[in-house]
């Protein structure tokens, strides 16, 4: 008896794919690889002839350093400091502490004094042992991300292992999307670093108590009272308002929340589309056979 021989390949062979597209995903980790090379070596320069970064904890320069910013404090000689600088120092005898703030007056003993934007002049004069450097940048809110990058990196670095312990090119995208969101989602559970407010006072006046808030936080921000006025602040700035309502324990609430402006809100929801427009584009990438099927259909 006669058989005709069994061909495999006809039963295994998986439709034929399309050929994919060029390999944006791969150009793009190229670009960023470059960029962060380039960053790493400016940075490295900038250090080794002298400079350092501070990262600025407190609300007393307002808006010209708002809590959250990286300043970028370079060497300078003591003898070329001149009102209005914005210099980096350790108070005298205070030598694990260090501050950033312009020059106040240049002394006539050859010393100088400091002051904050929005602070009483410092009590100390500074030699110039004292002072660290000028600073010459300003990255609003790359201070924050700075202070979160021991839980950013740790987390990439897991959810990377994760990615590519995974078999299915499909997933891929979705769980780096999803862990990433994750991610920050968690950093900014952490630090905190979108809405806060430091108070600055809160007086009683005729009828009400007045409170005055500095913001610190680098979303803009809606100071409110109970049935009353408002005052919108951004990073840095100060506002107060007068509170007249008191609630049953003779306290004088007052509300601190974000406000976006109308393109805020544009800008969010075009990112929350991103990872559509992207499949859109760029489409998913082709479904593989695994390796055990891929072996059979080539027997």
């Amino acid at each position: 008896m006669s058989t005709a021989e069994a061909t495999p390949e006809a039963a295994l062979d998986p439709e034929p794919l399309a050929a994919p597209g060029p390999r944006w995903s791969k150009v793009l980790g190229w670009l960023l690889l470059a960029v962060v090379v380039a960053s790493l070596a400016w940075a490295g320069i900038w250090r080794l002839n002298g400079g350092h970064w501070e990262r600025v904890e407190t609300a007393s320069m307002g808006t010209s350093a708002p809590v959250g910013t990286l300043l970028w404090v370079e060497p300078t000689n003591f003898s070329d400091l001149k009102v209005g600088d914005f210099i980096t120092f350790r108070p005298p005898g205070q030598p694990n502490v260090t501050y950033s703030h312009r020059v106040y007056t240049v002394n006539a003993d050859n010393t100088i004094s400091t002051k904050g934007e929005i602070a009483a002049p410092d009590p100390w004069r500074l030699h110039a042992s004292d002072v660290v450097g000028r600073v010459d940048m300003r990255w609003w809110g790359v201070g924050w991300l700075v202070k979160a990058a021991p839980v950013l990196l740790i987390g990439a670095i897991v959810l990377r292992l994760l990615v590519w312990r995974l078999r299915t090119p499909r997933w891929k995208l979705p769980v780096s999307i999803v862990g990433a969101s994750l991610l920050l989602a968690m950093a900014v559970v952490i630090y905190q670093p979108l809405t806060r407010a430091q108070q600055l006072a809160f007086v009683g006046e005729a009828g009400g108590a007045r409170a005055t808030y500095i913001s610190t936080g680098l979303l803009p921000l809606r100071l409110e009272a109970v049935n009353g006025g408002h005052a919108d602040l951004r990073a840095g700035q100060i506002g107060s308002i007068l509170s007249t309502h008191a609630d049953a324990h003779g306290k004088y609430p007052i509300s601190l929340k974000p406000h976006f402006p109308f393109w805020w809100w544009v800008v969010l929801v075009l990112a929350c589309f991103l990872p559509a427009f992207w499949t859109l584009a760029f489409g998913l990438p082709p479904e593989r056979l695994p390796k055990h099927r891929a072996a059979g259909a080539e027997a």
